[in-house]
């Protein structure tokens, strides 16, 4: 892997309550479930996004899974990927596309 690559383990996941009255709470309590062993978690308006080793990023999920379950039926989408991106790689793509943006 060069370096402009990360050896980290990114993980997306969306998660959708089914037939509950309330979808806020299993959502709120699947993501600080997500949250506990110390990944960075960023939630976002469609998913939410965090990345580390391999298995605290499985072990973050599987706790997300389980809280979501608890309120009742539910489906998490889950998209994992390996060879993020470093900070500089991503600083580069996007310093490129606002000076070709400027270009015209």
């Amino acid at each position: 892997m060069t370096e402009e690559y990360e050896d980290v383990t990114a993980c997306q996941f969306s998660l959708y309550p089914l037939r509950q009255g309330d979808i806020d709470t299993p959502i709120q309590e699947a993501i600080e479930a997500a949250a506990a062993p110390g990944l960075a978690v960023q939630v976002g308006r469609l998913s939410t996004l965090m990345h580390g080793d391999e298995e605290e990023v499985f072990s973050a999920l599987r706790a997300a899974f389980r809280a979501a379950r608890a309120h009742g039926p539910a489906v998490m989408a889950v998209t994992l990927s390996t060879g993020l991106p470093g900070e500089e790689l991503v600083a580069r793509i996007q310093r490129e596309r606002v000076e070709r943006a400027e270009r015209g």
